[in-house]
């Protein structure tokens, strides 16, 4: 049986979802009216609607003294993207490859942004990263606040996407480039969802000890399954982005987001688990980041 406070939070998260919801679907409607707003290219349009929306979820981020806020901003805009494409480049005419590029694009996002929903405690939650974010940059925090916890993954995941551009105004494509993109995406999606449900499981086990780490499944052999399978689908989008005739420079997208997770959010990580479990520095030395060889650095192996 609940007990009253495990009912009270369960309410309590219940009616902060709601709020967000609402929040993020009042933004995306802004966000698709300020696309009609002017006659241009339709990747301008859609980059001004991004920039509009990032600039109104930032405005709640500061309301609720909260940047998490915009934590679910990075999986539900490309889904936005794809619907929006849908209207504006003539959806109904899509062939074979074009559905199935966008479907998978909207598999990633639901899937992740329920992921989000489910672990997500409620507005008295932030993540780690922004906490120590405001206690270092104290006066000048909300300068981090924009440009690097709003306007920066905004402007990368915006960079991703370019290639379904292409994907949605295509009249020909590259068979074996949209399979090969489509595989690669659809193992990255698969990745993902199997190490989220193992981390998930793991977070509701019984009577759970603070000093445990996950070092099972997926998490026994590689020490981020999920950021792997997130640039495994990015890789998958720009590559069907290159079979539907998009420049070479569409897989900058794909790259910068691999430079993003190996050069920061992966070390950024690490740094934090060993300041939190003295077990993790023994996890790091026998356990690879992705892949043999990637990931890591010195201080780490060392316990600094």
């Amino acid at each position: 049986m609940q007990t009253d406070h495990q009912t009270n939070q369960h309410s309590n998260k219940q009616s902060h979802l709601l709020q967000v919801v609402i929040i993020y679907t009042v933004t995306a409607a802004i966000g698709w009216w300020s696309t009609q707003l002017f006659d241009a290219h339709v990747i301008l349009r859609a980059a001004v609607a991004d920039l509009v929306m990032t600039a109104l979820i930032f405005a709640v981020s500061v309301y609720k003294s909260n940047s998490s806020t915009y934590d679910a901003y990075w999986s539900v805009v490309p889904f936005l993207l794809v619907v929006w494409l849908f209207f504006e480049l003539n959806g109904s005419a899509w062939q074979i490859w074009q559905w199935a590029t966008m479907f998978m694009v909207a598999a990633w996002s639901w899937r992740l942004t329920l992921n989000w929903a489910r672990g997500w405690p409620g507005w008295h939650h932030e993540d780690w990263r922004y906490v120590n974010f405001r206690s270092q940059h104290g006066q000048l925090f909300q300068l981090t606040n924009f440009f690097g916890i709003h306007l920066f993954p905004t402007a990368i995941v915006f960079v991703a996407c370019l290639g379904l551009f292409n994907v949605a105004a295509a009249a020909v494509t590259a068979p074996w480039m949209m399979v090969t993109g489509l595989l690669i995406g659809s193992v990255g999606i698969a990745l993902e969802y199997v190490a989220d449900n193992q981390l998930h499981a793991f977070r509701q086990r019984p009577n759970p000890q603070a000093a445990d780490l996950l070092q099972s499944g997926l998490w026994g052999v590689m020490r981020y399954p999920n950021y792997l399978g997130e640039m495994l689908f990015w890789w998958g989008v720009a590559l069907c982005g290159v079979g539907a005739g998009g420049a070479w420079w569409v897989l900058l997208g794909a790259l910068a987001m691999m430079v993003m997770f190996l050069f920061a959010t992966i070390p950024m990580k690490d740094k934090h688990m060993l300041s939190r479990y003295p077990g993790f520095a023994d996890y790091y030395a026998r356990v690879p980041a992705l892949l043999p060889g990637l990931g890591g650095s010195a201080a780490a192996r060392s316990g600094k």
